[in-house]
């Protein structure tokens, strides 16, 4: 709610004085209106002015109830709003209004519910890959992290549907629950799973049980931190040189070129073509490493007699640009 809605109720009754007492002036001492609508400005505001004319009794005893009525009132009303400007909720409010314009404003963007340890790297990798990013956190310290950010958040339930609507489920690209609580990214996922039934969810699990909950809710993906934690410290230990490649590669690093994937458009007119006739790599300079089929089934060693179909998912090395050239392809 607006915090100046606060001052409404003395502003409502400041306004009945003033009226009550301009009549009030205008009947009792047949003052003009004008003379009236000061007196009583005058009044309500202890300028210490003198009268316009010299009051009568009746006057004089209907200024003290104005005093007595309609002074306490505006210091009242005074008081909130210095209380309302020295607190910052107005410029508070307006900052969560600003923030809710962002919002609605993003297409095609990610949802990170949870801002833990796993939601701050799942927010800084977004960032650092120029992906648009909404965090749903029920922290109120979260909104300061995610201002030094400039990143758009909003604090709140993410099991709430309205929360998620507010986040622009309907509109965004994927959703990722990280919440430290599986039990909390059950719920996310169902929420989230009943508003948008397209929509792509990755979902975090602390258990091992939680795997086919969370899957059974509606998540596409399911990831265990400490299993996944293992197996790199696993290939970390056993192949550290392929490792690091890999890191290069998948996560930018200090090197140009990383992994990308494309869907092909049934449209596209490389459908119903080789790898080889489709001239991908002549023309955009990206390498097919793996061809994701309509089935669900990899080809992991494309060759260049591999046929693309409609709807294939390519798995490609190389540069920024040159992803960005086989887009137009596309």
């Amino acid at each position: 709610m607006n915090p100046a809605r606060r001052l409404l109720p003395s502003g409502i009754f400041l306004l009945f004085i003033f009226c009550i007492g301009t009549a009030g002036y205008v009947l009792l001492e047949q003052w003009t209106l004008l003379e009236s609508a000061y007196m009583v400005v005058v009044t309500l505001f202890t300028v210490g002015f003198k009268e316009v004319r010299p009051l009568g009794p009746a006057g004089e005893i209907f200024t003290m109830a104005i005093i007595i009525i309609g002074v306490g009132t505006a210091i009242y009303a005074g008081g909130k709003a210095v209380e309302l400007i020295v607190e910052g909720e107005l410029a508070g409010y307006q900052k969560r209004k600003r923030m809710e314009k962002k919002i609605r404003e993003l297409k095609n963007h990610y949802i990170i519910c949870g801002f833990g340890r796993v939601g701050h790297q799942v927010a800084e990798t977004f960032r650092s890959s120029g992906l648009a990013f909404v965090v749903i956190d029920s922290k109120k310290e979260t909104a300061d992290e995610l201002e030094q950010m400039g990143a758009p958040g909003i604090i709140g339930d993410a099991t709430s549907d309205s929360i998620l609507t507010d986040a622009g489920i309907l509109t965004a690209n994927g959703l990722v629950a990280c919440s430290d609580s599986d039990v909390m990214n059950v719920f996310i996922t169902l929420s989230a799973r009943a508003l948008n039934p397209e929509l792509f969810i990755e979902a975090r699990a602390g258990l091992k049980d939680t795997e086919k909950k969370l899957l059974m809710a509606g998540a596409n993906r399911v990831l265990s931190p400490y299993y996944i934690s293992g197996k790199r410290m696993a290939a970390l230990a056993t192949q550290p040189v392929t490792s690091d490649f890999l890191d290069l590669v998948t996560h930018g690093g200090e090197v140009d070129f990383k992994l990308y994937e494309i869907a092909i458009p049934e449209n596209s007119k490389i459908v119903d073509k080789t790898i080889k006739e489709s001239e991908i790599r002549n023309s955009s300079g990206v390498a097919v490493l793996a061809i994701k089929k309509a089935d669900g089934s990899f080809n992991l060693q494309p060759k260049a007699s591999s046929r693309i179909d409609k709807n294939d998912v390519l798995v490609l090395i190389g540069t920024q640009e040159q992803y960005e050239r086989l887009e137009k392809m596309m």
